[in-house]
C-alpha cells in the first residue's frame, strides 16, 4: 500500500460514514412515511449531500501523485468531516415518536447546517489549488464560489421560498459540475 492509498482510506471511511448517515436518516422517514410531512428543500439538500459525498470521493484520484505531508493529510480530513457533520444535521433523529415535518426541521437546523455546508465547500474548493492539482480559477471553481455565496446568504435568509431556491440552484450547480467533472470531453 502506498501513501496515497493509506491516506485515502481514512478520507474514504469518513465519506462512507457521511453516506451511511444520509441513508440512516432517510430510512426511518420512509418507514414512517404516513407521519412525515415532506419538504422539497430538505429533499434537495439530502441530494446535494449525497452527490457531493461521492463527487469528493471521486475527486480524490486527483491527489494520487502528491508528495503527502501530515498538514496536507489534516487539511484533507476537514471537508469530509464537515460533510459527516452536515449529514448528521440534515435528518431529524426523533422519527417515529411523533409526526415529523421536514420543512420545520430544516427551519430549525438551517443556520448551523448551512454554516457547516459553506465551510465544507470552502475546503472542497481550496484543496485542489492548495495542493497544486488544479488551477485556481476554472468553471468548476466558479460553480463552487456561487454555491458558497448563495448558501452563505442562506444562513441569514429565513424565507422558505428563498431556501427552496437556494437548495435547487445548489443542486443544479452540483449536477452540472459533476457532469463536467466526470464526463469525458467536457473541459473544466
Amino acid at each position: 500500500m502506498d501513501l496515497f492509498e493509506f491516506i485515502t482510506v481514512m478520507i474514504s471511511v469518513i465519506l462512507a460514514l457521511a453516506a451511511a448517515q444520509i441513508f440512516l436518516g432517510i430510512a426511518p422517514l420512509l418507514q414512517t412515511r404516513q407521519s412525515v410531512r415532506l419538504s422539497a428543500t430538505h429533499g434537495a439538500w439530502v441530494m446535494n449531500l449525497f452527490v457531493i459525498t461521492f463527487l469528493h470521493w471521486w475527486s480524490l484520484w486527483d491527489f494520487r501523485e502528491l508528495s503527502w505531508t501530515f498538514p496536507m493529510f489534516g487539511l484533507s480530513l476537514v471537508g469530509p468531516s464537515l460533510m459527516f457533520f452536515a449529514a448528521t444535521l440534515i435528518n431529524p433523529h426523533d422519527v417515529g415518536r411523533e409526526p415529523v415535518d421536514l420543512a420545520s426541521h430544516f427551519r430549525d437546523i438551517r443556520r448551523p447546517f448551512l454554516a457547516v455546508f459553506v465551510v465544507m465547500m470552502v475546503f472542497f474548493t481550496l484543496d485542489g489549488p492548495l495542493f497544486g492539482t488544479e488551477v485556481p480559477f476554472n468553471r468548476l471553481r466558479l460553480a463552487q464560489v456561487v454555491i458558497i455565496g448563495i448558501t452563505g446568504a442562506g444562513v441569514f435568509i429565513r424565507s422558505d421560498r428563498v431556501q427552496l431556491a437556494i437548495s435547487l440552484v445548489t443542486l443544479a450547480l452540483v449536477v452540472l459540475a459533476t457532469t463536467a467533472r466526470v464526463v469525458p470531453g467536457i473541459a473544466l
